[in-house]
């Protein structure tokens, strides 16, 4: 199938995150119509969803292993997504996002083990990961048994960014939540008997160091809300939630501590109680440029006259799971720009060489 109309194809099934019950099936058929043995797991059960993820597996007829990741989800307005082509690009129309994060990834691992599969050549064992959740949290990555792959690295197949560009390293995320406890009282008849959370929480959130933090770290606070439901109660309840990212652990580590510390000391004296929670998600990778996973896509790319691109992201991804759990995985762009965004967009140039890619990869495999 044509790698531009299979994306048409899987784009407008619905796929929400912990929805991903109609896109599995579909892919589960495609994967097995290719020769491999599918499996299911239970990770949907670990946040609430109704899908697992996809395994699949296609032994070889030489020696080596070589696995592929992309994930089934996406993000909010992904749901009736009809995508046009303009001016080289796939677009929606504009009332929803495009999803090529990640059905183009999907779209490249299906087309290169197509064309590696048409070249009749003898192919190392073939491992196909689609995963879960990965939007909501990396949940399928988290819930993935490495333990059944025996490829020595991944290529995940989930990265902004013309082809040619390798995703090295990615920062971890910190979640962070603040909570202010105050006291109720009559706004219009005794106003000073209250304690205003709202008011103590704003200039917590006022005063915090935020936004981009150095050349590596940022921090973000966009969530905000009260327990009031009416205007004539002193606000005794208020929270945010929030986040951090660094490609530094230490920086990570050292934002959650000052985040924690600066919100009691600027309640001192208010009289509210306050409360935080600061948790990494998912920590920091950063892959060295010689490693095996790296050498194999720059050749890969040269074989296609294409000039790699090594790089560290700004966003999180399954790579970062895999390669806390010991298995160097790398990000590899597909073609996708602004992706989360309505105005998405996939460069058809990238795009349709992508499964090309694949299949190079395949073959640097010994």
């Amino acid at each position: 199938m044509d790698i531009i109309e299979e994306f048409k194809e899987l784009v407008m099934i619905d796929s929400a995150s912990g929805k991903e019950r109609a896109i599995a099936d579909a892919l589960t058929k495609k994967l097995r119509d290719l020769g491999f043995a599918v499996k299911e797991d239970r990770a949907g059960d670990t946040f609430g969803g109704d899908t697992g993820n996809l395994t699949a597996v296609r032994e070889g007829t030489r020696p080596g292993a070589i696995l592929f990741c992309s994930h089934m989800d996406r993000v909010a307005k992904g749901l009736s997504i009809h995508p046009q082509e303009k001016d080289g690009y796939l677009v929606s129309d504009g009332t929803t996002i495009l999803a090529a994060d990640d059905v183009s990834g999907i779209c490249a691992i299906l087309d290169g083990v197509r064309r590696a599969i048409a070249s009749q050549k003898p192919l190392p064992r073939l491992e196909i990961a689609f995963t879960v959740g990965e939007e909501a949290g990396l949940w399928g990555g988290r819930a993935l048994d490495l333990s059944q792959f025996q490829s020595p690295f991944c290529y995940v197949l989930d990265s902004p960014g013309t082809l040619g560009r390798l995703i090295n390293g990615a920062p971890g995320l910190a979640k962070l939540q603040v909570e202010v406890q105050g006291k109720a009282a009559h706004a219009g008849n005794e106003p000073e008997k209250g304690i205003n959370a709202a008011h103590i929480l704003c200039h917590i959130l006022d005063t915090l160091k935020d936004g981009r933090l150095d050349e590596e770290t940022v921090s973000n606070f966009p969530l905000l809300g009260t327990g009031n439901t009416a205007t004539n109660i002193v606000c005794a309840q208020a929270w945010a939630k929030g986040e951090s990212r660094s490609r530094d652990r230490k920086k990570l580590e050292a934002y959650m501590a000052y985040f924690q510390s600066h919100c009691q000391e600027s309640a001192q004296g208010t009289g509210a109680a306050v409360t935080t929670q600061a948790e990494i998600s998912f920590a920091p990778f950063l892959l060295e440029e010689n490693e095996p996973v790296i050498c194999h896509a720059r050749k890969a790319l040269e074989a296609m006259g294409i000039e790699p691109r090594i790089e560290q992201g700004g966003g999180g991804m399954d790579a970062n799971i895999y390669n806390a759990k010991g298995l160097p995985s790398l990000g590899v762009a597909t073609g996708y720009t602004k992706n989360h965004t309505l105005e998405e967009n996939l460069d058809l140039a990238s795009f349709t060489r992508s499964g090309e890619l694949v299949e190079k990869l395949i073959e640097t495999i010994s």
